[in-house]
């Protein structure tokens, strides 16, 4: 799903949500450090943790499961 959906338009972003709290949070953080409004505090937006808050193409290359060992179909060699 990834390969096609995952744009420069429309990027994902994955959340390791094995700890559902600073999952929430990290989320939190990642859409707050992204966008810009009146009074941001940048001592008090920070980025979201970075083990937690991941691009999609790096949980997919990292991944140990079948998306890992998957080619894109227009990479494929035949």
């Amino acid at each position: 799903m990834f390969f096609y959906t995952d744009t420069a338009d429309a990027p994902w972003t994955v959340i390791r949500s094995n700890d559902k709290k600073r999952a929430r949070l990290n989320c939190m953080r990642h859409f707050l450090s992204q966008l810009e409004y009146p009074s941001k505090d940048p001592d008090v937006v920070t980025a979201p943790d970075p083990n937690i808050v991941l691009h999609a193409n790096h949980m997919v290359q990292n991944a140990n499961h079948i998306l890992a060992t998957s080619v894109h179909p227009k990479t494929r060699k035949s």
